[in-house]
């Protein structure tokens, strides 16, 4: 609830931005989770850790995936299931890599950059460059690997491969998502701005753009106003410039219902004619901040896109977000902003932080289901999300009804935090071996392991 001080609050702005799915950077975010998808519908537990970049006709795609040999075999050699022990695991798979980077990872960025927008619309206009004119490289076994996992690397997939700083945000506004109120309108502009070039714009608008919002709050969310959205569409040398305004107009009026509309400027650079990766080069992980909550939070460390959900850039900031969401409903805070810090080889966040409106909190709010964020149990729930990738690197990984955003209700009693309790393994759970020979040596057997391979004390929240 809002205090009358809140509401007194002096006026501060609050700014975002948003970029279409023909932007460069989001072909390439798109392109990669496209690839991610197709995997992770193949193999649950199949890793990807991909990243790319664009520029006019030319998609470089790096990084590595690996899988099962039987899942390897049956994509390869275009066969059913392959059970383990088949004869046909015995041949040498070198050759049929490229079926598959010329076949199905070759169709899956032409088929991102098609339903960005690209190629010819409705009326006949194309916007290039043309999906079946991309010049797509992978280089296999030099930019991007592909094979089976290493003996016993899939058993250790729960485990981080890396260092990570993940940030998760909540804003007490549900008309918003509980997003900030700037960011998500820029987001839903630009959803409209999909939409109407969809119904109006063949043969005028063209798949690039962007958009920024400018607004103030004077306390809660539910004081922020809109003063100022800018956008940039693409268009050709001869588009009908009334029917951009028009498209702008709507869209922004629209998306604004129930705010003052504010002024809108269009095209303030003047002619934007060479859009999309004719115009700029486009990489992975460029808008962190766009994916995010915007400028007013923190980003946390790496990108989520190209990333299966072991990794924990990706699974880290999902699961930041939904402790964030349970924390801020069990509270009378209007934003709370959880952070995980992961040390490698740890199976779970070393640290969880809070902050209620700004103030360190330890009225930490953790799912049952989500077992103090061990990785092993976040990952099987993660990674059935019932969703196409590609549509969560476009439009933002907050969306309704994702696993990471279930909390429209208040946490039941024994899901809340107790301080500074320490994660309990379940009774009668077994210990692995490595976890029983740690727990012999009078170590943590789920610490993280530090640069020699011993375990690390147990850091716990702060």
């Amino acid at each position: 609830m809002t205090t009358p001080a809140a509401n007194r609050a002096a006026p501060r702005c609050e700014a975002a931005e948003f970029v279409l799915p023909g932007h460069p950077d989001k072909l390439c975010d798109a392109a990669v989770d496209a690839i991610v998808d197709y995997v992770r519908r193949r193999e649950r537990r199949g890793q990807c850790g991909l990243e790319a970049g664009c520029i006019f006709d030319r998609f470089f795609i790096t990084g590595r995936i690996a899988v099962r040999d039987e899942t390897l075999a049956s994509w390869l050699l275009g066969a059913d299931p392959v059970p383990p022990g088949s004869p046909l695991l015995q041949l040498n798979l070198t050759r049929y890599k490229e079926r598959l980077m010329s076949g199905e990872l070759v169709w899956l960025v032409r088929q991102t950059y098609a339903s960005a927008g690209y190629g010819e619309d409705a009326a006949g206009h194309v916007w290039g460059p043309r999906p079946r004119e991309l010049k797509i490289a992978m280089m296999p076994g030099r930019l991007l690997h592909v094979g089976p996992f290493e003996p016993h690397e899939d058993e250790l997939r729960h485990l981080s491969d890396d260092q990570a700083i993940c940030v998760g945000h909540a804003v007490r506004s549900p008309a918003t998502n509980w997003l900030p109120p700037a960011h998500w309108l820029a987001r839903r502009i630009g959803r409209e701005l999909v939409r109407l070039r969809a119904e109006r714009g063949a043969g005028q608008m063209g798949p690039d753009g962007k958009v920024i919002v400018h607004g103030v709050t004077s306390g809660g969310p539910e004081t922020f106003r809109p003063r100022l959205v800018s956008l940039s569409l693409h268009h050709h040398e001869k588009s009908d410039w009334l029917l951009l305004r028009q498209i702008a107009q709507e869209a922004v009026e629209t998306a604004c219902a129930g705010w003052p509309l504010p002024d809108i400027v269009l095209n303030g650079a003047g002619m934007f004619v060479c859009g999309g990766p004719n115009g700029d080069n486009g990489q992975t992980g460029k808008k962190l901040v766009v994916d995010a909550y915007g400028p007013g939070v923190p980003v946390g460390g790496g990108a989520w896109s190209g990333k299966d959900f072991f990794k924990v850039d990706r699974l880290g900031a999902l699961a930041a977000r939904r402790v964030a969401l349970e924390s801020l409903l069990a509270s009378d805070a209007q934003t709370a902003t959880v952070t995980l810090t992961y040390l490698p080889g740890g199976d779970r966040p070393a640290r969880i932080d809070l902050l209620l409106d700004g103030a360190p909190s330890d009225a930490i709010v953790i799912p049952g289901a989500f077992d103090e964020l061990r990785t092993a149990l976040l990952h099987p729930q993660f990674v059935a999300a019932d969703v196409q990738l590609t549509e969560l690197a476009r439009w933002g990984h907050q969306m309704p009804g994702m696993p990471w955003e279930a909390a429209a209700r208040q946490p039941r009693q024994n899901e809340r935090s107790q301080g500074a309790k320490q994660p309990q393994r379940a009774a009668g759970e077994a210990l692995s071996p490595a976890s029983a020979a740690a727990a012999a040596a009078g170590r943590r057997p789920d610490a993280p392991l530090d640069a020699r391979g011993d375990r690390l004390s147990w850091v716990g929240r702060g």
